[in-house]
């Protein structure tokens, strides 16, 4: 299936401050599609965004996703989050290319939040410098990938930092959705949404 041969919904675009979840070819689908569920129950305004301009991504069980944004409709004035979900090391998802990174860099460096699960934090956090000295966690088989760029490997299964928030796999990913929940809107927030999901707080 091409992305002619199916109707594409006109592209969504923020008016103002928002939170972007990032989406290249071979993301999972799990670790991108239910934090951006999750954040928007709570109020968030949320969007999906290719990492090229073709809005159709494929996802890493070949789920086929029409992003609300590409890349050049992506205007780094309105991030607040940059969430990036994981993907296997030869896929785009993980594999940023100079202008990509020049964005989470730049985000990053002006003061912004970031969130990464999975794979993302050893591939795409780590060689930017990012989780260099910082305590995070990512998909256990890159631990050792993490730390060669400077990083603290935790096991916890969700780590909160000031403007970071890492997390392990799809497993973690409901907590690593909530804790950005709490981050952006609340613990109150963040309760009301753990009552009404039926979601056990953690021990």
């Amino acid at each position: 299936m091409t992305e002619t041969s199916i109707r594409i919904p006109t592209s969504s675009r923020p008016s103002g401050k928002a939170t972007f979840v990032m989406l290249g070819n071979g993301f999972d689908e799990i670790e991108a599609l239910a934090p951006v569920d999750v954040m928007r129950r709570a109020g968030m305004k949320v969007f999906t965004v290719s990492m090229t301009d073709k809005r159709l991504v494929r996802g890493a069980t070949g789920n086929n996703i029409v992003a609300d944004m590409g890349i050049s409709d992506l205007n780094p004035e309105h991030i607040d989050w940059l969430v990036f979900p994981g993907a296997d090391k030869s896929e785009d998802a993980v594999n940023l290319d100079e202008s990509l990174n020049d964005i989470v860099k730049s985000h990053w460096d002006k003061g912004g939040n970031i969130a990464a699960i999975c794979a993302a934090p050893a591939l795409i956090l780590g060689p930017l410098g990012i989780i260099k000295g910082v305590k995070a966690t990512g998909y256990p088989f890159l631990k050792e990938d993490l730390e060669r760029n400077g990083g603290i490997y935790s096991e916890e299964p969700v780590v909160i930092g000031d403007r970071m928030i890492t997390s392990k796999g799809p497993g973690t990913t409901i907590e690593f959705a909530l804790a950005i929940v709490r981050k952006a809107k609340g613990p109150e927030t963040e309760k009301a949404l753990r009552e009404g999901m039926v979601i056990p707080e953690c021990e």
